[in-house]
Parts: C-alpha cells; structure tokens; sequence
C-alpha cells in the first residue's frame, strides 16, 4: 500500500514535476517553487530535509508512475487477453507505445536517476526499491502468462521483466543521436525479440 504523503509535501511534488516537464532538475530553481505552490520554505525543510530531497523525491514519484503504469497495463493484458494471439497482439501494441519518439523525455529521465543514483548512495536506496516493485509487478504478468500458455515457462519472468525495461531505456541512446533509426526499423527488431518470448 503506498505511504500516505501529507498535503503540503504532495503540492511541492506536483510544483516540481510540473517544472521537470520542462526543465533540468538541476535548472529549477527553489524560489519559484516556492512562489509557485505557495508554500513556506520552512515547510519545504520539514518535510524533505533540503531542496535536493524534494527533487528526488519528486524524481521517484515520476519514475514510479511512469514504469508502474507500464507493468499495471501488461498485467491488465495478461488476465483480460483471450487467447495466446490476443495477448501477444496486445503486448506488441503496448512495446511500441513504449518506444514512442514522444516518449524521449520520459526515456531521458530515466537514464538520469540511474545516473543520479550512481554518485549518490541515499538516492540510489531509494531508487532500488521502487525499481524492485516494479520489476515484481511487471514479472507478476509475465507469471500470469506463462501459467496461461502464452509465454515460454523455461524463461525467468524476472530476467524478462528486466529486459523490456532495459530496452525502452536503450531506446535512449538513439534519442540522443544525429541519426536516428526508423521508428519502424526498430519496432520491427523488438517485435522479432518479443517473438523468441512466444510460448
């Protein structure tokens, strides 16, 4: 059950990530968050220690809801599909909504708190338990699929469940590139690993 966040510290959060919509957490500025929610700087201390604690964990929020909601929809495919085609046609529908060019700032975020995590030993505590939480749900579906017949049992629900997390993060890579691959050049290569899942 998600811990209860007190008011105060859920209008900072929201005041940060709306700023991390458009901006470097680094580029954002504890003033105009203040300004901007209203809130007492005094309040901002009580509640997170410093500014860095609200940016990360603000940071942690987003990452949580961005990664959950992907492992919240495969587990909706895996007990609403039908049938072993069903299922798959709607896991490739969902993988290639991950791998959206639209979807870079959510990529490019990601990448940072790992980055962020590395230099940080706090941060990355933290960080390691909610990417733990979402591996387990996102392996809880794949359980639910391969007990259905549709996903190969001699594979590690967990090892997959990392794997379609590392390669929307890749993705990453070519976002940053002068050259970008066809988004369709590249559906069409993870659509083909997909496969080598099939039951």
């Amino acid at each position: 059950m998600a811990k209860k966040v007190h008011p105060t510290a859920t209008k900072l959060m929201d005041t940060v990530s709306t700023k991390l919509d458009s901006s470097h957490p680094h580029d954002i500025i504890v003033d105009d968050v203040l300004k901007h929610s209203g809130v007492s700087r005094s309040s901002l201390y009580h509640h997170f220690g410093d500014f860095s604690g609200l940016i990360q964990a603000t940071l942690l929020r987003r990452f949580s809801a961005n990664v959950a909601a992907d492992g919240q929809a495969m587990m909706a495919v895996a007990v609403s599909a039908t049938s072993k085609e069903d299922y798959w046609k709607s896991i490739r529908e969902l993988s290639a909504y991950t791998q959206l060019p639209s979807r870079a700032p959510v990529r490019a975020e990601r990448a940072r708190m790992i980055s962020m995590a590395s230099s940080d030993p706090d941060f990355q505590k933290e960080l390691s338990k909610e990417q733990d939480r979402v591996t387990q749900v996102m392996a809880e579906a794949i359980s639910v699929a391969q007990e259905k017949g549709w996903v190969n049992r001699a594979l590690s629900a967990q090892a997959i469940s990392v794997f379609l997390q590392a390669y929307s993060l890749g993705r990453a890579v070519d976002d940053i590139s002068g050259e970008k691959i066809p988004n369709e050049d590249w559906i069409f290569l993870v659509e083909k690993v997909l496969g080598s899942f099939e039951a």
